[in-house]
C-alpha cells in the first residue's frame, strides 16, 4: 500500500487530474473503459491515467508499478466510500462546495486570476466544472472521512519509536538535507465602514439599473461581479440546497421570491446582490453580483502595525508562544487549522531549502532556530493582501537521522507502520465481504494481489 505515499491529498489529485492533465488525457484516452468495481463503485481506465499523469508531471518517476499503485489507492478509496454509505457517514453539501472552491481557486491562480482565460482552455464554464465534479469531491471526502474513523485513534509509545529505530540495519538509517520547518501568523487588513458603504451603495446602483432602466442582471454580473467562479454564467450558482452556502447569503436568499432581488448582503467574502430565478422547496436557483471592499494603504498600514504589535508582544511575554499567538491572532484559516504549521507540497512540514518559495527564502535565509522574522506582505488564496511572520520551529544541517534531533519524524514513519498494519487487516475483513473484479490487464500487478484473495469474482 506504498500509493498511500503518492496520494497523501487525494482531494487535491482528483481535481488536478480532472484539471491539469485534462488536456493530456483527452489526446491518450479515446475511448474510457471500466478497470475495475468494488461493490457498485467503478473505477474508471480515465481514473487511472489521470491519476497517473498528473503524479508524472510533479516529477515522481515510473518503475513500472506506478499505475498499479494508483489502482491500488483508487480500489481503497472505493472501498472506504462503499463502508461509508453502509455506516451512514455524512458529508454535508457546503463542505464539498468549501473544497470545490479552494481547489478551483487554486488553478484559476494559474491563470492570474482570469477565469475567461481558465474556462478557455478547459473549454467548460467555472459552473459545469463544479458540477461535473461534485459527486467525484463528495465520494473522495466520503473516503477521508472512513478512513479517518478507521486510523483516527492510533498511536506508538517512545519506547516503539525506540525499538523501531534501533532495529533498522545502518545502511537504512534515512540521511536528511539541510532541512526547515516553519510557523506563519497572518493578519489581514479591516475595511473601513467607508469602504463597505461604498461598495454598498455601488450594488444599490446596480439593483436601480435593474429594477428602473431595465438592464440585465446577467449582463451586470458579468462586468461587475468578482466571484469568478459565476460571473462569467452571470452570476448563476444553479440549482443548490439548503446549507450550501454561508448563513448570511442563504438567510436573504431563501426570504426572496421568485424574480426578487435583496438588498446588499455582507458575508466573509465581500458584499452580494442576489436575485432569486426559482425555488423547488429547500432547493434554490439563483444568481448574485459580489463586490469586495478595496484594501486602502491606510488599513494595509494598520494591518502592518498590528502584526509587528503582535511580534513584539510575542518576544517580550514568555507566556505567549507562537502557536498560541496564532490560534488567538492569526486570520489565515488554512494554516491556522494547523497551528501554523507549514507542508511542503508533498506532505511534509519538513522542507528542504531549495524548495522553499524564493520570497519566504530571503525572508527567512538567517533566521536561526526559534527566531521570528518581520512582517512580510502576500496574498490568500483568494488575492487578497495580508502579512504574516515566519517562526523556524526546526532547522537542521545535513545528517544521518538520529533519535534526539528526529523523533518526531521516525515517530511518524512508525505511526504510518501501524496504519498500514491496521488498514491491511480492516480490508483483510472487507474484501472477502464485497463484490470486486479488477480488469485482466492488471492481473500482472503484485500491489494488487490483496483484493483478489478470498473474494469471489
Amino acid at each position: 500500500m506504498n500509493a498511500n505515499i503518492v496520494f497523501k491529498h487525494s482531494l487535491f489529485f482528483c481535481l488536478a487530474c480532472c484539471l491539469y492533465a485534462a488536456n493530456l488525457c483527452a489526446q491518450t484516452l479515446a475511448v474510457d473503459e471500466i478497470a475495475a468495481v468494488v461493490g457498485d463503485k467503478i473505477v474508471l481506465i480515465s481514473d487511472i491515467e489521470n491519476q497517473y499523469n498528473q503524479i508524472r508531471a510533479n516529477n515522481i518517476t515510473d518503475d513500472g508499478t506506478l499505475r498499479c499503485q494508483v489502482l491500488d489507492q483508487l480500489l481503497l478509496d472505493r472501498m472506504f466510500q462503499t463502508q461509508a454509505e453502509i455506516d451512514s457517514v455524512e458529508v454535508k453539501e457546503e463542505e464539498v462546495e468549501r473544497e470545490i472552491d479552494n481547489r478551483l481557486r487554486y488553478f484559476l491562480g494559474l491563470f492570474g486570476g482570469d477565469a475567461a482565460k481558465f474556462e478557455a482552455y478547459y473549454g467548460k464554464t467555472m459552473l459545469e466544472i463544479k458540477e461535473e465534479y461534485r459527486e467525484e469531491v463528495r465520494g473522495i471526502l466520503l473516503a477521508q472521512r472512513m478512513q479517518s474513523q478507521i486510523l483516527g485513534n492510533i498511536s506508538v509509545t517512545p519506547a516503539e519509536v525506540k525499538n523501531y529505530f534501533d532495529q533498522l540495519p545502518k545502511d537504512s538509517i534515512p540521511y536528511y538535507n539541510a532541512e526547515i520547518e516553519l510557523l506563519q501568523l497572518a493578519i489581514q487588513p479591516k475595511m473601513s465602514r467607508t469602504q463597505k458603504d461604498e461598495v454598498k451603495q455601488t450594488l444599490l446602483q446596480l439593483k436601480k439599473r435593474i429594477e428602473e432602466e431595465g438592464e440585465d442582471f446577467a449582463r451586470l454580473a458579468a462586468l461587475y461581479s468578482e466571484d469568478p467562479g459565476s460571473a462569467q454564467q452571470g452570476g448563476d450558482l444553479g440549482w443548490t440546497n439548503r446549507g450550501d452556502f454561508v448563513p448570511e447569503f442563504e438567510g436573504a436568499a431563501f426570504k426572496l421570491k421568485p424574480g426578487e432581488m435583496s438588498e446588499p448582503i455582507e458575508s466573509k467574502f465581500g458584499f452580494h446582490l442576489i436575485q432569486l430565478l426559482e425555488r423547488r422547496g429547500d432547493k434554490i436557483h439563483a444568481r448574485h453580483i459580489l463586490i469586495k471592499p478595496k484594501v486602502s494603504e491606510v488599513e494595509l498600514q494598520q494591518a502592518l502595525t498590528r502584526l509587528d504589535s503582535i511580534r513584539s508582544a510575542i518576544l517580550t511575554d514568555t507566556s505567549l508562544t507562537f502557536k498560541k499567538a496564532v490560534e488567538k491572532f492569526s486570520e489565515d484559516e488554512d494554516s491556522k487549522a494547523t497551528g501554523g504549521l507549514l507542508y511542503s507540497p508533498s506532505g511534509s512540514s519538513f522542507f528542504e531549502m531549495n524548495e522553499i518559495d524564493p520570497t519566504i527564502y530571503f525572508t527567512i535565509d538567517t533566521l536561526k532556530e526559534g527566531q521570528i522574522s518581520k512582517p512580510v506582505p502576500f496574498e490568500l488564496r483568494d488575492g487578497s493582501k495580508a502579512y504574516r511572520i515566519f517562526y523556524v520551529q526546526t532547522r537542521t544541517k545535513p545528517h544521518i537521522a538520529n533519535l534526539k534531533d528526529d523523533y518526531n519524524r521516525i515517530r511518524s514513519i512508525v505511526e504510518e507502520n501501524e496504519k498500514q498494519r491496521v488498514m491491511l487487516k480492516w480490508m483483510q475483513r472487507r474484501i472477502p465481504k464485497t463484490y470486486i473484479h479488477i480488469d485482466e490487464r492488471y492481473a500482472d500487478c503484485e500491489t494488487l494481489q490483496k483484493w483478489q484473495t478470498g473474494n469471489k469474482q
